[in-house]
């Protein structure tokens, strides 16, 4: 009997990024296998039996339970499968096909590290020409706590070897330079949870000599910290050293960044951040859903900072506030972006330079947020509708700046604005709602 995919062969092959040229989107309900995925089907079948249950990854840029890469370096694609015997389900099975002139040959098939596929990536750490393929696993539905497995592939002839190279425990990661040599390295923030201290690292790991990616080295950081949220790193175009952005939750649920680089003479990470100001004057602390994130596209990371809306009238003060977003550097926090937020109606407006320290806000009514400047001349108001109250008439001087399926944002402006520049236009570019 044939495997029976949920979904076509050619649909899972077009989620997963690979290079076949597949059908168009409208087709891919059912699809008409070419000749290269009916033999990779038919194959599957033959290699695992038809007592299977195809498992996709939960996150990342591969989303398809099959995925083609080439993970050897030869020009040419290998298919892993990620799969459960029916019969036993609580264990992810990966299995590597590769094809030769005979047909799709059986690599590998072998039991994972977890009930679940978290997320899958594909990095050449040790720069032999092949990419490794860097594996999360989950075990049920604990996607916090994940076990990283880098499996490497070595081309002997027309065969690959492909092993396990680490398996590492941890929560967040990424790859980057971390050594400024051009070769990328792992890093991982991990945190114990069964221990009271000491509990939370960044770790650093890189491929030896033997090609096994290893612990180079552990950091340990603040114990005041109960999670990771977030990690993230950038290169200032000024700087040789990456920086390493951690997100984390405090046991009062503060939400801090901590921005670390490698010392090469200490072999191990530095804060940049003094822990005095850190942890004492809580310099980054802010709600617990602003991650840090390269804001303005510019390559560097910044770190969103909530404030009170400096100028204000007949608003509620736990209604909006002003969201500012600093670039840490030599030492010292600078503004590059700041917004104004209605919590209210889940929308936010961008606050140009030319405007920067000029805007208030007054409250005409609940749905409707007056702009002004520093004369208190009004600039434009923005009103928030109910989509099935919202008539669709508009005059000359408004717009809709955005219609979701329950409200309608409308901007009206006034002629004062086009003293600083502005037009309509430059408004629905400067509005979005909060994520």
């Amino acid at each position: 009997m044939k495997l029976r995919f949920a979904v076509p062969v050619a649909a899972l092959l077009a989620l997963s990024g690979c290079s076949l040229e597949l059908k168009s989107i409208d087709t891919l309900m059912r699809p008409p296998l070419t000749a290269t995925e009916r033999e990779l089907e038919e194959s599957i079948d033959s290699f695992l039996g038809n007592n299977i249950s195809l498992r996709s990854p939960a996150s990342g840029s591969f989303h398809s339970a099959i995925t083609l890469h080439d993970l050897d370096g030869d020009k040419n694609d290998e298919a892993i499968i990620f799969y459960v015997n029916n019969n036993d389900t609580a264990v992810v099975r990966m299995c590597v096909l590769k094809r030769n002139s005979s047909g799709w040959q059986l690599v590998s098939d072998f039991a994972g590290n977890g009930s679940g596929v978290y997320s899958v990536d594909f990095y050449d750490l040790n720069n032999d020409g092949g990419d490794d393929m860097l594996v999360s696993w989950y075990l049920f539905e604990d996607k916090v706590n994940k076990t990283l497995t880098v499996y490497s592939s070595s081309r002997k002839g027309n065969e690959i070897n492909f092993s396990a190279c680490a398996t590492e425990p941890y929560n967040l990661l990424c790859v980057a330079d971390v050594f400024s040599t051009g070769e990328k390295q792992l890093v991982l923030t991990y945190t114990d949870t069964a221990k009271k201290t000491d509990k939370t690292h960044i770790r650093l790991m890189s491929p030896n000599e033997q090609n096994r990616v290893v612990l180079v080295a552990q950091t340990a950081l603040d114990d005041r910290i109960s999670s990771i949220t977030s990690l993230k790193a950038d290169k200032p175009l000024d700087s040789d050293n990456t920086r390493f952005f951690v997100d984390a939750l405090l046991r009062d649920n503060k939400l801090i960044t901590e921005i670390l680089v490698w010392n090469g003479e200490k072999k191990s990470f530095v804060q940049l951040i003094s822990p005095s100001l850190q942890y004492d004057k809580l310099v980054t602390a802010r709600s617990s859903n602003l991650y840090s994130f390269d804001i303005d596209a510019d390559g560097t990371i910044e770190i969103p900072k909530r404030e009170p809306l400096a100028n204000y009238k007949n608003i509620d003060t736990s209604s909006g506030y002003m969201l500012v977003w600093y670039d840490y550097n030599n030492g010292g926090f600078f503004k590059e972006r700041n917004y104004i937020v209605n919590i209210r109606d889940n929308y936010r407006i961008y606050v140009p330079d030319v405007l920067d320290g000029k805007l208030s806000v007054k409250s005409e009514n609940n749905f409707v947020w007056a702009f002004l400047d520093d004369s208190e001349e009004k600039l434009f108001t923005v009103s928030v509708y109910k989509s099935d109250e919202f008539s669709g008439n508009l005059s000359q001087n408004s717009v809709v700046l955005l219609a979701t399926a329950d409200k309608v944002y409308v901007c009206s402006t006034e002629k004062k604005l086009s003293d600083y520049g502005i037009n309509q236009s430059d408004l629905v570019k400067y509005f979005s709602l909060n994520s």
